[in-house]
């Protein structure tokens, strides 16, 4: 398949998927595949639904079969892809790694249309097994990663392994959906719907998960297995540079706002995309202090109508591991998001009761068959053209599509692996929600 007929933001549900088991099993070589490190992370209980296709709702508590422990999954952005605010963090976090999560159920799809319906839909919550069901299915709270021991869940008449699962809600997702809430709350939009995974997405620079991006052992946690340097910048060549997962979604979704998580994160995005500041530019390894008392902005390109794309880059601690850290500047990264709402750069639709979808089109959520596009009629193509649909004919698509190649192209890349990627001192998520 000629892959420039295919928009970006479905390519990407098709290489992603499958890329972390095709490079650490499938790839030949003398030596292991960096990637082969996220195994090192253990398995975990997994789950797939009862159905054929995606789900026929925005909801991904549907009937769902165990099918034993697993690998996670690689991850694409969470949400709308045209969300106007994008979350940004290092690498997906685990949290069954940790004691006390170990219900947490990891999804495994065969089908690329789930797949895709489970990341633009799941908001702020992922599924765990019911304490019940755990417990009388023979699970342990004191079971690890590594633990090779499967529930005991009987089949039914089908062969299915059927299992009931909860909403769990992530506490890093809540502390996005606050800095909607502050938003919402300051601009006075009353009866807006601001919500995780609509008006904000999340993404990461690096599609695998782990429980900490670290290259040091950990002497609280010595089953937690650190990167050496050579993995670490194998992943980052890999990943970041060479298949530019984040970069080619960051291009098809230009949101107006990021908001970076964490200084390890501020380090690598600041680090990588450097030539692309245009006000406020960061020093490397500035802290996130300084980072947050001045506005940093940083540009997409322009479009040959002259148009210039753009967006503010605001840093804020990491939520969940340092939250005292981040209580205390919620309230400024709130008011640099009323900044940039009262100079125009987002907007409520009063329609939708939702932000309003900033430039560039999308046949994400109709073209991979997940749902309609609720958005549809604010999407603007960069291409010039008036309108673009799931519908179009494929020349028209292939020309958003060159567009924001255009504009992705003129992105400089160090040359080599810089030491921004280092370890991060943070821990992720690690509390017990809902």
């Amino acid at each position: 398949m000629d892959r420039t007929r295919l928009p970006i933001e479905v390519e990407l549900v098709y290489e992603v998927m499958p890329c972390n088991a095709l490079r650490t099993v499938q790839e030949p070589g003398l030596t292991p595949h960096p990637c082969t490190y996220f195994r090192r992370w253990g398995s975990y209980h997994s789950y797939d639904y009862t159905i054929e296709g995606a789900p026929p709702e925005p909801n991904i508590s549907q009937p769902i079969r165990y099918v034993g422990r697993a690998t996670a999954l690689p991850e694409i952005l969470t949400g709308c892809r045209k969300a106007p605010i994008l979350a940004l963090g290092i690498n997906p976090n685990l949290p069954g790694w940790w004691a006390g999560r170990r219900r947490w159920l990891n999804p495994v799809f065969d089908d690329y249309r789930q797949f895709a319906h489970y990341f633009r839909y799941r908001a702020s919550v992922k599924l765990e097994i019911t304490a019940k069901e755990f417990h009388d299915f023979g699970g342990e709270a004191s079971e690890d990663p590594f633990d090779k021991r499967e529930l005991t869940v009987p089949p039914d008449a089908h062969g299915d392994r059927l299992i009931e699962s909860r909403r769990q809600p992530q506490a890093m997702y809540l502390a996005y959906q606050s800095l909607l809430d502050g938003l919402a709350q300051e601009m006075k939009w009353g009866g807006s719907h601001l919500a995780v995974g609509e008006d904000l997405a999340y993404a990461n620079m690096v599609a695998c998960p782990s429980a900490r991006w670290t290259t040091a052992a950990d002497p609280a946690d010595p089953q937690l297995p650190p990167m050496t340097t050579v993995e670490r910048d194998g992943i980052v060549t890999e990943c970041f540079h060479k298949r530019r997962y984040f970069l080619r979604q960051l291009f098809q979704s230009l949101p107006p706002i990021i908001v970076i998580f964490s200084q390890a994160t501020a380090n690598v995005f600041n680090a990588e995309l450097a030539a692309r500041f245009v006000e406020g530019k960061p020093a490397l390894g500035e802290g996130l202090a300084t980072l947050g008392s001045r506005a940093v902005r940083l540009s997409y390109g322009n479009l040959s109508d002259g148009t210039e794309l753009d967006a503010r880059v605001i840093y804020a601690p990491h939520a969940t591991g340092n939250p005292e850290s981040f209580a205390a500047a919620r309230d400024h990264v709130v008011a640099q998001l009323v900044e940039e709402a009262k100079a125009g750069n987002i907007r409520l639709n009063p329609a939708t009761k939702r932000l309003r979808r900033g430039r560039g089109a999308c046949v994400f959520c109709p073209m991979l068959e997940i749902g309609i596009c609720d958005y549809e009629a604010e999407l603007e193509p960069v291409s010039q053209l008036t309108a673009l649909t799931a519908d179009s004919p494929a020349i028209d698509l292939r020309r958003e599509r060159t567009t924001l190649e255009s504009l992705m192209a003129k992105v400089e890349i160090p040359p080599t692996v810089p030491e921004a990627w280092g370890r991060s001192d943070e821990p992720y998520d690690q509390g017990i929600d809902g």
